[in-house]
Formats: structure tokens, sequence, C-alpha cells
């Protein structure tokens, strides 16, 4: 893939094969700006044949993403935005052609709460360009937070200029809720290097730009692998391990399968992201299957976080086929332990069905769903928006979700708000303390 340099560069230092500290002068005078434009150099220049991406971050953890254009190998050099003058670089290694040349390096011992900036370094080539994320605040930091939501884009639907509305919004981080490729659209994926191909042909310049200033935490749902999949099909490990390789996933020491994982953002937030797909077994009515549930459960029992977000790919609220509607007795299941054990603050975030909407979780405890979507895809054309379970529904635009958590003792506030493409805003609504029941109120707001 290549890429024409830019006129005028934010660096010109040659690549150095230092350990430990590395010193850049001059380097990082404009960084918005940089991060903003199109990659500096072509892919010979670089040896690097898309920017970087960063994901599953922590408050001292960051996976980067890397896709090399051969086995020449690399290293990513990073530090504190603010102390750019001295930066640290990782042990160099070599892509392989097993995972298509892409790589994930792991940065630890990160401080909280701090921006970092970031960068590639290929053997015997030009630096890379400059990417940043943002690490979490420590867990008992009470500090604000911003992220945005979406979910389904569709090569046909190219360039996905959504992306650069969601990099304006400047969030602490994205969550990519599935159908990042579709695998089954246009020419079906059938071989794993099928697989990886939409990957690359999804990944266009506009989404290279949001992910090299935002992390992203990754799941996936059917078109990943096929539509509407559970565990029985035979491309699911196909799929499953292109979507590893794709995204900046941290692997699971004891499971390199798992993708079900949860993450803390200070005081106020914490994601537990389900899998509602590879453990999915109709036969048995399971959606997550009895590990996942069981984790589910004791994860958010255990958590102080204000808000508990719980993300789910289909929505917890639909009552159709291929959704949680169509698993009544697991889902009844998790809504009964979060009543019995009185957890508040449960919310559940979801895309899949390319509309959007407030929902009503089924049962007495007052829950909410928030439906983002679809990122760039056709609306959806056969649902009823007159189901008594929408306080607000809308299937007319693209969109994407924008939520904003403050939180401070005893209280917390939550503003979520719906955005197109052409960042008009299509709705807005808040929701603050939880009753002594659980229940969310959630609140229009013009």
């Amino acid at each position: 893939m290549k890429q024409e340099p830019s006129r005028t560069g934010c660096w010109g230092l040659a690549p150095t094969n230092m350990k430990g500290w590395v010193l850049f002068l001059g380097l990082w005078g404009g960084l918005e700006g940089c991060v903003s434009l199109e990659p500096q150099y072509s892919s010979e220049q670089t040896g690097l044949e898309f920017g970087c991406a960063s994901g599953d971050v922590t408050s001292t953890d960051a996976i980067i993403w890397l896709k090399g254009c051969g086995s020449l190998s690399l290293a990513v050099q990073y530090g504190p935005k603010h102390t750019p003058e001295r930066m640290l670089e990782t042990d160099h290694i070599s892509p392989t052609a097993d995972t298509d040349f892409t790589v994930k390096i792991n940065l630890t011992e990160l401080t909280p709460k701090t921006h970092y900036i970031y960068r590639a370094v290929v053997e015997g080539k030009q630096p890379g360009p400059l990417c940043q994320f943002l690490t979490a605040p420590a867990p008992d930091d009470p500090a604000p937070v911003t992220f945005v939501i979406g979910g389904d884009v569709r090569e046909s639907f190219r360039p996905f200029t959504i992306m650069d509305e969601m990099r304006s919004a400047k969030p602490d981080f994205f969550i990519f809720l599935g159908d990042t490729i579709y695998s089954d659209k246009g020419k079906t994926a059938i071989q794993l290097t099928d697989y990886w191909a939409k990957y690359v042909e999804n990944r266009d310049v506009a989404t290279q730009r949001f992910l090299a200033q935002t992390s992203v935490f990754a799941m996936w749902d059917d078109h990943e692998v096929a539509n509407d999949f559970s565990s029985t099909h035979p491309r699911m490990p196909i799929g499953r391990k292109a979507f590893f390789d794709y995204w900046p996933i941290r692997p699971d020491p004891q499971d390199p399968h798992r993708l079900y994982r949860s993450f803390r953002w200070g005081q106020a937030v914490e994601l537990f992201l389900l899998d509602t797909r590879q453990y999915r077994d109709p036969a048995a009515q399971m959606m997550l299957g009895p590990v996942q549930k069981q984790w589910l459960k004791d994860s958010l029992a255990a958590s102080p976080a204000k808000i508990k977000f719980v993300v789910t790919s289909v929505p917890f609220s639909d009552p159709r086929k291929d959704k949680w509607g169509e698993y009544p007795q697991e889902r009844d299941d998790i809504l009964d332990f979060i009543g019995k054990k009185g957890i508040a603050g449960v919310v559940f975030l979801a895309t899949d069905v390319h509309y959007a909407a407030v929902a009503n979780v089924p049962g007495p405890l007052g829950l909410k769903e928030l439906i983002f979507g679809p990122l760039a895809t056709t609306m959806h054309y056969q649902i009823n928006l007159k189901e008594p379970r929408f306080e607000y529904f809308n299937d007319q635009s693209q969109n994407y979700g924008k939520i904003s958590v403050k939180s401070g003792h005893p209280n917390f506030s939550v503003e979520v708000e719906w955005f197109d493409k052409f960042h008009n805003r299509l709705h807005r609504v808040e929701f603050g303390e939880v009753s002594s029941h659980n229940q969310v109120s959630v609140k229009p707001v013009k």
C-alpha cells in the first residue's frame, strides 16, 4: 500500500537502534497537527503498511499494533507527551507471515492518566507516523471520562468519514463493538488470507487517523466470521485468528482464544466486554456459556465502579432471533443475579441492529440499554419503532455514541449523545444517581 510522502514532515531524524532512553531533539512541535495529517512517508520509506494503533489500555499498560511490509525487525519508541525530550525504545521484534506481518507490543510500567506519544521504527527505515493514547486513571481517581462507541463498517461504504467525526470529539478511548469487517459481503472470505484482506480493505485513511490518536477496545460480532454464526461454525477459528491478528487485543495467558474481558477507567467506569459469539450454543440455550456467564456475575458483584457498562455486541433488550431474546433463560439469570445482589449502576451498551435507541431491559429492575450505529452500512428497515421497549428510536441516520461520565462522592452524572457523520446531534439523554431499586432514570435533554 503505497502512500505519497508529505512535503513537510513532522520529524527529520534518522532511525536509531539505541536501547533504553532515546533522545529526540526538536521533534514534537505541533503534535496535534502531526497526528491528524496523512502518513508522512510511503511504506517503502517506513517499512510499515499502515500507521499504528493502540488498544486494551489500562492505567499502566497498553498494546501497540503495527503491520510491517515484511520481516524486517521493528521497535516502538514511546514516552509521556509532556516530556518528549527523552523517550524509551522497546526491544526489536520481527513480523512473521503467519500473522500477515502484524505485531503487538505490550508497553508496561506506564503512568496513570497520562498522554503518551509513540511511533514505530523499522530497521534501516525512516520512523513511522506519530501516534498517541491516554492511560486510564487509577481505580480510586474520580477523573471524568469521555468515550465514543459504534460498530458495523462495510467496505462498500468507504471512505469512513464518521471516523473523523469521532476523532474530533477527542475521546479518551473508542469501543469498536462488532462487525469491524463484513467478511460475508462482496467477495466472501473463506481462507485466512481472505479474512486478512478484508481488514486491510477496511483500514482506510480516516480509520488510520482515528486509531493513531485514540486507543480502541475491540470486540467481534457475526460478520467477522459469517452472518449469525455460533460456536459450531467451521470458519470460526479462522475468523477469530484474523480478528486477533488485526486488533490491539491483549491475549489472555491462560486462554489464547478468550475475547471477553473487563477494563477499569478510574473511579467512574468499568467496562465488561462480552463475547456473544464463540461460546454461543442455540441447542443448549447459551449465549455466553457457563464460564463467561460466571465471570460476568462475579466481576459485576466485585466492581466498585460507579457505572458498570455491560458491552454486548447484540442487544440485551431485543426479543428477536440471534439477539438476547433467543436466550431468555441466560438473560433472565443474569438479571436475577443483578437484582438479588443489589448491584447498582448497571447500563447495557449495544450495536449490531443498525439503529439508534434507548430501550428498557426486560424485567422489574428498570435497567436501560443504549444502542448505537451503524457507523457505515445500511440502516435497519425491519424493526417496529413502536415497540414498547423503546424510549428513543432512530433508523434514519448512521451514527455513533459519545458518553461522558463525571464522578464524585457520592454522586455521578452521565451524558449520552448520538451524532451522525455530519456532526449533527440526533439525541441526548442524562442520568445520575441510582435509586434503592437499582433503577437508572434516563432523562431526554434538548
